[in-house]
């Protein structure tokens, strides 16, 4: 191949230079793979970027473009360098594959959160997922590949063998060096202080998403070891509720609006209707959960954690069992989900602050052969049992209506089959009239049925005595109702993957004995009530107050802020208001 005679082009610098030239259309190809994934991020959203995504976020395309290429074109062999090209284009390839599924699945690109929600997913809801996953998801970017492939051949075909003229060279080269300090000292700061993955290239939303996310569960790992220790301050106890036994069921995966008790068509919680027609039980009309996965939802509802809080990691407040066992309560964590695994150890930190704990099953992560919730019910403590002078405070964690909801129910006692579903969906859409989601629409229904005589055993276990068993879900369920992902069933961020039921049995002893109380419960059912607010709110209900306690913030109280803002972060880092 003839090249330019100038002196300079012998040198290592202009051998460097054409080697770097000739990677021009690579470096082109770099670019167009990182972009596709954020343009259709946006397509999504409806919106074009925000000047600052779209100046950092291509600042940060074109450095992350040029550092492979600079690199590649220091090596003098044309075998090494196609090797190397062959690797760096199947690693962005992936990525844009990869984050295509997430603007798919989560309507974000890759942040922290993400990584998170990917380790806080347990095999089964991982499963589900990928059994019930439309596939054609991945048709547009392969297709998107295969044009972007063919393009850069054709580009390399036609024009890839011109050496081009010095100046041309030094341009390209000096474009692509400056993009390292303008990344260094300019974009590097602005993602910093935004914090926002809109200005970042794939690659450093991969890297900083998950270091993000090991540095928190490093500080998760801290605060485990001195969860028991954390100083709550003074306690002042502002209501005598001696005697009374408190309960918080924590439900799994329960939509509100798919239980007959808030008006779904079908009559699939019995149990509860008949105790809400006594007054025996309270619903509450407008809860929503603070988080869209379990580990988020319940870190925040049963710790002192707040949206307005000064720190925004739970983890840097007090859990609700240790307060309460400070303040006099017996207090006992029962639990049919794991006790151990990489992505939901909040659950059992939170659940070791208890004075005692029980798993139905000793099991992690990996093994997803869960218990039926019945199992559960031999387990239930014994308020007889408790120490002396104190009263128990107890939790209850099931399994619920958690996937696959085929194994969630007794089928042999399952009331409902398809035939008997609505013509419409609870948000009014057509049901739709494939078997297969029919069939899991109907799981989900027997689910909830089941998950009614689970509960009302619960709440019969304390109807003897004065006690007061919260229900709810940690959060909603997204069946089948996006018309952007109309195969898809399991967390999101949206009405229906937040809205759930809250619901307080008051037994008859109780209402009794503290009148006030159950007025009290009454009072707060039509609230705007979100679920980071359960630990502040409880307290309140019994008298126990800390330095933690806020009544704005406790929607028991009639000091309580029904204005406040529900603000839910989403998958992609913004705050959205529901």
């Amino acid at each position: 191949m003839a090249f330019n005679t100038s002196s300079s082009e012998g040198s290592f610098l202009g051998r460097y230079l054409q080697r770097l030239y000739s990677l021009r259309f690579f470096a082109l190809l770099l670019f167009l793979l990182q972009t596709w994934a954020a343009g259709d991020y946006y397509v999504g959203q409806g919106r074009l970027p925000y000047s600052g995504e779209a100046i950092y976020q291509t600042l940060s395309l074109l450095t992350w473009s040029s550092i492979p290429t600079l690199i590649i074109a220091l090596f003098p062999y044309r075998w090494l360098r196609r090797v190397l090209q062959g690797l760096t284009i199947f690693a962005y390839s992936y990525l844009l594959l990869f984050e295509s599924f997430l603007v798919f699945s989560y309507s974000s690109l890759y942040t922290d959160s993400i990584a998170l929600n990917i380790l806080a997913t347990n095999p089964g809801e991982a499963s589900a997922f990928l059994e019930n996953l439309n596939y054609k998801v991945f048709l547009l970017p392969l297709l998107v590949l295969l044009v972007l492939f063919a393009l850069t051949y054709a580009l390399t075909r036609r024009w890839g063998k011109e050496v081009g003229t010095s100046l041309r060279r030094g341009l390209l080269f000096c474009g692509m060096l400056v993009t390292l300090p303008i990344s260094c000292f300019v974009v590097r700061p602005a993602q910093l202080s935004t914090m926002s993955y809109l200005y970042m290239a794939p690659v450093e939303r991969i890297y900083i998403g998950t270091t993000s996310c090991i540095a928190d569960a490093e500080l998760l790992a801290k605060y485990s070891a001195n969860a028991r220790n954390f100083d709550v301050g003074a306690i002042e106890h502002t209501r005598d509720m001696k005697g009374v036994t408190v309960v918080v069921v924590l439900g799994e995966s329960m939509r509100r609006n798919y239980m007959h008790c808030y008006g779904y068509p079908l009559e699939n919680t019995p149990k509860q209707d008949s105790l809400v027609k006594t007054g025996d039980l309270v619903l509450f009309s407008d809860a929503i959960s603070s988080a869209a996965w379990t580990t988020g939802s319940i870190s925040q509802s049963m710790s002192f954690y707040t949206l307005e809080g000064p720190e925004k990691e739970w983890y840097k407040y007090p859990a609700l069992p240790l307060v309460l066992s400070k303040a006099g309560y017996y207090t006992y964590w029962v639990s049919n989900q794991e006790k151990q695994g990489t992505g939901i150890q909040p659950i059992p930190t939170l659940a070791s602050t208890s004075d005692s704990t029980r798993f139905v099953r000793i099991r992690t992560a990996g093994d997803w052969n869960a218990s039926p919730d019945s199992d559960i019910l031999p387990l239930l403590f014994d308020r007889t049992k408790t120490p002396a002078g104190k009263d128990l405070f107890e939790v209850v964690h099931l399994m619920g209506s958690h996937t696959p909801y085929s194994d969630r129910y007794i089928h042999e006692k399952a009331p409902f089959t398809v035939d008997n579903l609505p013509k419409t969906l609870p948000n009014g859409k057509p049901t739709p009239t494939d078997a297969k989601r029919r069939g899991i629409i109907c799981d989900y229904v027997n689910s909830i049925h089941y998950n009614d005589q689970i509960v009302a055993q619960i709440f019969q276990r304390y109807s003897q005595t004065p006690a007061i068993v919260i229900y709810l879900s940690d959060h909603g369920q997204a069946v089948f109702e996006n018309p952007e992902r109309p195969d898809y069933y399991e967390h999101e961020v949206s009405q229906a993957g937040l809205m759930i039921p809250l619901m307080v049995y008051a037994s008859p002893a109780l209402r009794k004995e503290h009148p006030e109380v159950y007025e009290q419960i009454v009072a707060a059912k039509d609230r705007k009530i979100m679920t980071d607010l359960l630990a502040n709110s409880i307290c309140g209900l019994l008298g126990v107050k800390t330095k933690y306690y806020n009544a704005r913030q406790d929607f028991f109280s009639s000091e309580y802020d029904n204005a406040r803002r529900r603000l839910v972060q989403a998958y992609d880092g913004q705050m959205r208001e529901f």
